[in-house]
Order: structure tokens, then C-alpha cells, then sequence
């Protein structure tokens, strides 16, 4: 029991710790004030596609909208082998001068395969990559691109929010998305950015030409292009006022894919590029951030086997309880004197873990407000929030158990699932 207790102790101390880390890691920054861009440089934007001919229109036209100088980027769709009617899709805006939309079609090959197909008919000097079931909001490549006038940058990432916000799970992801939103403008804000999404977001098209494309035998190449710019010594911003939305899974058999492939992605890459743990090379990144993650998994896994090893051990005792007494005793149940519900309640409330509970709701609402202060966010998320305390750090634990025992257990091979998630 005290092994427990001190273990708790532990876990609260260290979530205290970077919270904190965080939260004055984000202050310094005047969020919100992306550079003027000093020239507007040719940007071309590629759009990945497999079987998305429900959204894909909705997407190229979010991109022709942009408040961008029209004879200054380019569309490139890559319909990656698609069965349905993507590719006749897309055509049709093909007769759109500027931008001028191009639409391409190959055998399917995976993400980062059609990625690469794109960069090679690309005239740019930014590439932009956008997933086919995002959208980007009308000013968010102007308030990148003024990121590359430092030399040193050699990648921006957006704002990344959920479009689709009506179920439960989607609300879970998308208070999840909004504390995503926060830390990477934190990573960007000490170096230390190791994820690159796929909607949207840009790199200098020499990195791809001195240090090759997109990973295509990794399963999530969004991790591995992050952090091998990281490993050559380059900067990755993030612009948090350049909203991008993105359609989330709805199904649960399908954000547990998704996970599991997320999270298989990011232990393949550390372990790539562990040198990154090297503090006096590369900072905060190395001494903080991929340390934290680790960690902040353990954490998780063992906390919900602590609650839940509690919940039985309770239920089991009460059941005990129960048979000893017996059934003649169940009227008595109903009642239980005032004075012993306000003992409970005095006891519940002076336990030193509900004080941790409690400023870690703080701290994730903090967290949350922040992130819709710097993204514009004006949707309310109330009910979102009240779903991602209760429920996100079980899910959390569960996607990671699930994906050790997926991958190292059964041994199963980890792939994309439908529609590139």
C-alpha cells in the first residue's frame, strides 16, 4: 500500500513538474504574432489521396481559397491507387488556371509514397502537404510562410483542429487536438517539435532534395521526417493561429487502428533516432520533451491499473461484506445515518490525491483555454473537456497496452487502416 501511495506521489510530482515546464515555456512567446512573410515564395501544395471522393472536393476548394497570391502556388492531388471515383473527382478542377490544379494518379503505395510522387512534379520551393479529409482555413499559408525567412527553419506546422465534433469520440479527440494545438506551439517554442502532422504543414523542398523524401516503409512518416530534420540541426516552428481541420475518426474500430499505428510509429522512431536523447546536442528535446513522453506513457498504464486494481479490490470487499451480513440486511443500506455520509465525504475530500486531481483539471483546462485563445477556437467544448478528463487517460493507457500487445505479442503486422488513418 505505501509503494502505491509513494508511486502516485511520484506520477503527480512529475506531471506537476512539466505542467508547469509547459505552461511557462508557452507564456514568453506573444502567441499569435506570426512573422509578416518579407516575399510570398512559390508554394506547392500536395494532397495525398485514397478513396476520398467525399471530401476531396471540399478539400481542393479550401486550398483555392486561400488569401495567398493565386500565381503563387499550385494544387498537386495524388489519387494513391483509389477504387471509388476520387481521381474523376479532382479532375474537374483541373480547368482552374490559377491556381493551376494538377491531378495524378499511381498505384497505390502508401502515404508517404504518394507524398514523394508529388514532390517530384512540384515547382515550388515550400512544399505543403495536406491530408484529402482536411481543410484549411483562408489565411494559414500566409501565416507560415514568413517562418522560412529564418534560414535555420526548415519546417512549420499549423494549427491541426477536428471538423467533425458531434459523438463522443469525436468530442474526446478533438479536446485532445486542442492540448496538441498547446504543446507544439511549446515544442516549437524550445526546439523541440518531434511530430509533423500531415495536414498542412510545410518544408523547405531543398531538405528533401539533400536528405531524400518521405520515408515510405515507415507507418507514420509524419514522426520520422520530424525528427530526422531535428537530427540535422534544423528548426521546426509552428504557426498556432493557422487552423487547419481535420475529419477524426468516428468509429472505434477505427481510432484504435489509427493509435496503434500512432504509437507504434513513435517507439520505431525514437529508437531510430535515440541519439536525439543527447541533452547538450539537442536540448530540451533530448532532456525534456522525448524522456517526458516516455514517461507520461508509464505513468498512464500504471495509474489505470492502480484505479482499476482499487475499483475491484473495493467491489470485491464489498461484496464480502454482503455475504457475511447477509441478505436480511439489504433495508439496512438505505439507511445509513447523515453523520456517516458526511464522514465519508470529509474523508473523500481531505485525501491529499484529490488535490492532485484537481490541479491537474487546472492545469488541462488551462491547457485548453490557451490553445483556443491562439487557434481562435470559438466552438464551445464544454461537454468535450468534461469527456476528456473522465475518460481520455483510460483510452490513453488502453491504446498503448493494446499496441504493445498487437505488435510484440501477437506479432501482427501494424498498416494503414481506411482512408490514410
Amino acid at each position: 500500500m505505501l509503494g502505491t501511495t509513494l508511486l502516485v506521489y511520484a506520477i503527480a510530482y512529475f506531471g506537476f513538474f512539466m505542467a508547469f515546464f509547459f505552461i511557462l515555456s508557452y507564456e514568453p512567446k506573444l502567441v499569435g504574432k506570426d512573422p509578416k512573410p518579407k516575399r510570398f515564395p512559390y508554394v506547392s501544395i500536395i494532397i495525398p489521396a485514397y478513396n476520398e471522393e467525399k471530401v476531396i472536393g471540399k478539400t481542393i476548394n479550401s486550398v483555392l481559397k486561400l488569401d495567398y497570391p493565386k500565381d503563387k502556388y499550385e494544387i498537386i492531388v495524388v489519387d494513391d491507387g483509389s477504387t471509388d471515383k476520387t481521381f474523376k473527382v479532382a479532375k474537374r478542377f483541373t480547368r482552374i488556371k490559377k491556381p493551376k490544379v494538377k491531378v495524378f494518379k499511381k498505384p497505390n503505395g502508401g502515404v508517404a509514397s504518394a507524398k514523394n510522387y508529388g514532390i517530384k512534379k512540384a515547382k515550388g520551393e515550400i512544399i505543403v502537404t495536406l491530408d484529402a479529409d482536411s481543410f484549411a482555413s483562408e489565411k494559414a499559408l500566409k501565416k507560415m510562410v514568413g517562418y522560412f525567412d529564418d534560414k535555420r527553419v526548415m519546417a512549420v506546422t499549423a494549427s491541426l483542429n477536428v471538423y467533425n465534433t458531434k459523438s463522443f469520440l469525436e468530442k474526446l479527440q478533438w479536446a485532445e487536438y486542442m492540448t496538441g494545438i498547446f504543446l507544439r506551439k511549446v515544442f516549437a517554442n524550445v526546439d523541440a517539435v518531434h511530430v509533423i502532422p500531415g495536414p498542412f504543414s510545410a518544408f523547405r523542398k531543398e531538405f528533401f532534395e539533400r536528405y531524400g523524401g518521405f520515408d515510405e516503409n515507415n507507418v507514420t512518416e509524419d514522426t520520422e521526417i520530424a525528427m530526422r530534420i531535428q537530427s540535422k540541426g534544423y528548426k521546426i516552428e509552428n504557426s498556432i493561429t493557422a487552423s487547419i481541420y481535420t475529419v477524426v475518426p468516428n468509429r472505434f474500430v477505427d481510432l484504435l487502428k489509427q493509435r496503434i499505428r500512432w504509437y507504434y510509429g513513435f517507439v520505431k522512431n525514437s529508437l531510430k533516432y535515440k541519439r536525439l536523447l543527447s541533452p547538450r546536442k539537442y536540448g530540451d528535446l533530448g532532456l525534456l520533451i522525448l524522456p517526458s513522453a516516455f514517461l507520461s506513457v508509464l505513468f498512464a498504464i500504471v495509474s489505470s491499473l492502480i484505479f482499476f486494481r482499487s475499483l475491484f479490490q473495493g467491489i470485491a470487499a464489498s461484496i464480502k461484506r454482503f455475504q457475511t451480513v447477509g441478505y436480511a440486511a439489504l433495508n439496512q443500506i438505505f439507511k445509513i445515518k447523515l453523520e456517516y455520509i458526511k464522514e465519508g465525504l470529509f474523508q473523500y475530500l481531505t485525501n491529499p490525491l484529490i488535490f492532485f486531481i484537481i490541479i491537474g483539471v487546472f492545469f488541462c483546462l488551462l491547457w485548453i483555454i490557451r490553445a483556443k485563445q491562439g487557434a481562435e477556437e470559438k466552438r464551445s467544448m464544454k461537454s468535450a473537456f468534461l469527456y476528456f478528463f473522465l475518460t481520455y487517460g483510460f483510452f490513453y493507457a488502453f491504446w498503448w497496452i493494446t499496441m504493445f500487445i498487437y505488435k510484440f505479442v501477437l506479432r501482427k503486422k501494424i498498416k494503414w487502416g481506411p482512408r490514410y488513418y
